[in-house]
């Protein structure tokens, strides 16, 4: 768990069994820290030198022999601050040339969008909050928490923040699930043998096709008004039949 989550900070799996090597031992030559974690005495110091870069690592020299050292381990917390503080920067940047990059932009002729892959179902569901609009759809079940984890906690906040209200169909096996019971949200559900790994979300003129698959998510973003109108007539028909 520990090595987990040093990693999502942005060690390498070296750094990490390096860092706590050392917490474990205190101050220590590269020697002792091979014979410790077991990795090559050439990536310790490749490793090291990163570490030291990142402030979590320090070294004294004694007798001409280079004892490393870890530092507090609240460095993450600065660490973290930091990164917030330059994505922040690179927002502003972003915004502050945002006016020039869109007269840039030509819609493309075509009206189909294809997205594959984890990020390309979160800019399905970015797009939705774009958007704007109160949505309806069904599915997933818990695919949705197994694909895109904590993202789609953050989604649903982000969601509830812009007052927008979706009518979902579940099935049955997901009553009582957290992402079922969440503010602005109206579900029903439906047998457990009506589901499937796609699931639908329609807003505005949009109609998002979602394939939830841990090999390949992927999906598919067709913007027509008319073909938007018929999903929505097609909702109508299972919302009516599912369960409250």
């Amino acid at each position: 768990m520990v090595e987990k989550i040093l990693m999502n900070l942005g060690l390498t799996k070296n750094e990490t069994k390096i860092y706590l090597t050392l917490l474990r031992i205190g101050s220590a030559t590269a020697g002792d820290i091979t014979a410790r974690s077991g990795i090559h005495r050439r990536n310790v110091y490749d490793s090291v030198e990163r570490l030291m870069e990142k402030g979590l690592v320090s070294y004294v020299t004694i007798n001409n022999k280079k004892y490393f050292q870890p530092e507090d381990p609240e460095r993450f917390l600065s660490l973290i601050d930091e990164k917030r503080s330059m994505l922040d920067e690179q927002k502003s940047l972003v915004e502050e040339i945002l006016p020039q990059l869109r007269p840039l932009s030509i819609k493309p002729s075509h009206d189909v969008r294809f997205y594959k892959g984890k990020e390309g179902l979160k800019s399905v569901f970015e797009d939705i909050l774009k958007t704007g609009k109160n949505y309806i759809g069904y599915g997933p079940g818990e695919e949705i928490e197994i694909i895109l984890k904590s993202y789609i906690k953050h989604y649903v906040e982000k969601r509830i923040k812009k007052r927008l209200t979706a009518r979902l169909i579940f099935n049955k096996s997901c009553k009582g699930k957290w992402f079922t019971k969440n503010k602005l949200l109206h579900v029903r559900f439906l047998p457990d043998n009506y589901g499937s790994h796609a699931a639908l979300r329609i807003y505005g003129n949009k109609i998002a096709i979602i394939l939830f698959s841990e090999d390949e998510p992927l999906a598919i973003i067709i913007e027509n008004k008319n073909i938007a109108d018929g999903y929505r007539k097609y909702f109508g028909i299972l919302w009516n039949s599912a369960e409250e």
